[in-house]
């Protein structure tokens, strides 16, 4: 990693962290000058080293994103490390356990499950950050949704219903938290290759690929100078605003 400091001084949790984007965006954002707060339910040790291989600052939390008592555990930890929380990554998701499946032969709980990660825990890690941002009067909030949930996907959705949900709820807490000086918005990606995803079937994969303007597989390194430049003062007037980064499969 690089050094740079368009981030130094601030607190960003970054929840998910362990793997994959998550642990991308905890690089990325312990680069740029962050103390980064390595948010996951299982252990982040390959995250934690590399951030602090490279001379930067971070502190490990296991979080269950959703619960609220654990998401409330996760703030304090991040103020207890540095006395402020500037920023959050709303990364952590339920997906890789989710197989495709016809919508009629979902199940309850397998419904039930993924709405209370990446919905009920989108809402609960906004609630555990939002008081120490609002005592700041600045913050930012950066949602990780799909961009499945606006091209559509079969065989997904209860997960793409989710993510629906996720582009609906940014708009809403960007109008409820600007107020308070804090900015929201959300990222969806295209399909990201991760020890996650890797082992979808093939043509799935394949129709992704066929459909960018920018013809290649996209890696999680992809997303991080938008998360960056959202978390940042760049993006100082941007809020309640959805990026697609996706290689140019779906444009506006």
């Amino acid at each position: 990693m690089t050094s740079h400091d368009l981030l130094t001084g601030r607190t960003i949790i970054v929840t998910g962290a362990a793997t994959g984007i998550g642990q991308a965006f905890a690089l990325g954002c312990a680069a740029q000058g962050a103390h980064v707060v390595v948010a996951d339910m299982n252990s982040a040790d390959e995250t934690m080293q590399a951030i602090t291989a490279a001379g930067a600052q971070a502190t490990y939390v296991r979080v269950d994103v959703s619960d609220e008592a654990s998401t409330r555990a996760m703030a304090q930890a991040a103020l207890s490390s540095t006395g402020r929380i500037d920023g959050l990554i709303n990364n952590a998701a339920y997906f890789r356990e989710v197989k495709l499946t016809p919508f009629e032969d979902i199940s309850n709980e397998r419904w039930q499950r993924i709405f209370d990660v990446n919905v009920k825990g989108v809402w609960q890690c906004c609630k555990a950050v939002l008081p120490a941002m609002r005592e700041r009067h600045s913050g930012a909030i950066v949602n990780i949704a799909s961009v499945v949930a606006v091209a559509g996907q079969p065989g997904y959705l209860d997960y793409v219903a989710t993510k629906g949900a996720v582009l609906s709820m940014t708009k809403a807490l960007a109008k409820e938290c600007g107020p308070a000086g804090v900015r929201v918005n959300v990222i969806a990606p295209g399909f990201v290759i991760t020890d996650a995803t890797k082992n979808r079937p093939i043509e799935w994969q394949q129709s992704f690929l066929k459909a960018r303007a920018l013809s290649r597989e996209q890696k999680p390194d992809d997303l991080v100078g938008t998360a960056l430049y959202l978390l940042s003062d760049l993006a100082g007037f941007v809020s309640g605003q959805t990026i697609v980064v996706d290689g140019g499969h779906i444009m506006y």
